[in-house]
């Protein structure tokens, strides 16, 4: 529920961005008192963002879904973000970093539902929740962390700040998913000519981290809605690209995406 703290705070994350400042944990009157209230801030910064020209949302994400994840940021917990339609793109892609923030790209496993989770379902498991969902594929996540100093982050802050998210790229479906064991597919990120890095795509316990969201979600009184697009977490580390690159990050032995900054 919007209250004026909410409205307060969701301006104030606005109005850095905007001007370009580095993040800054908030504190004061603008530092949200807890989980609760820095998640009413998020969903009023994506309708402030929907009523100015954003447009509405696609999707979802979790944050920090990986233990590898919160070690980097300091934070022993997910968080969930919103993904807007007008920034899911299909690879492969191109990018201008000089229109980010300090971007970084994650490495994930994507979901689009093939149904909706409304409040009425109640908790989902991770088995539950994979009966709703249509498709899988490997994408990108790109966030703009703004030069944050990663040895002092605050999770309310950034979970007002939308987890950080600006966009993705989709890779195709992965197909006959289905009849894999997914949590055992394994991730390769190459970049550029670098030997590969690889990673188990259940570190990020993708379905388990579906649930998760969903429980956020609708426990706020917010529903998942058929064809949108759920991110579930990286499972190796963030990294910052720089103009030039070429990176691909494949899932199991055919899907792949595929992204170029420039």
């Amino acid at each position: 529920m919007t209250t004026d703290r909410t409205d307060a705070i969701a301006r104030e994350i606005i109005r850095q961005h905007e001007a370009g400042e580095p993040f800054r944990n908030l504190e004061g009157d603008l530092a949200p008192r807890d989980m609760a209230e820095a998640y009413a801030a998020q969903f009023r910064l994506q309708e402030i963002h929907a009523e100015t020209g954003r447009g509405a949302l696609g999707g979802r994400k979790i944050a920090l879904a990986s233990k590898v994840q919160q070690a980097l940021c300091g934070v022993d917990h997910p968080l969930a973000g919103g993904i807007f339609a007008s920034e899911i793109h299909d690879s492969p892609a191109t990018l201008d970093l000089a229109a980010y923030h300090g971007l970084g790209l994650e490495f994930e496993l994507a979901v689009k539902l093939g149904a909706d989770i409304t409040p009425d379902d109640g908790p989902l498991d991770a088995a539950a929740a994979r009966g709703r969902v249509a498709s899988i594929h490997p994408a990108f996540e790109m966030i703009i962390d703004r030069g944050a100093d990663y040895s002092a982050l605050n999770g309310l802050t950034m979970a007002a700040d939308n987890a950080w998210c600006a966009g993705i790229v989709l890779g195709p479906a992965i197909e006959g998913w289905r009849e894999l064991d997914v949590d055992e597919l394994s991730g390769a990120l190459f970049w550029n000519d670098e030997p590969p890095a690889t990673a188990r795509v259940g570190d990020a316990d993708p379905f388990g981290s579906l649930a998760w969201v969903a429980s956020v979600l609708t426990g706020a009184g917010r529903a998942l809605k058929a064809g949108e697009v759920i991110i579930t977490g990286s499972v190796i580390r963030t990294r910052a690209p720089q103009a030039g690159d070429h990176v691909r990050y494949r899932i199991g032995e055919t899907a792949e995406v595929e992204l170029r900054i420039a």
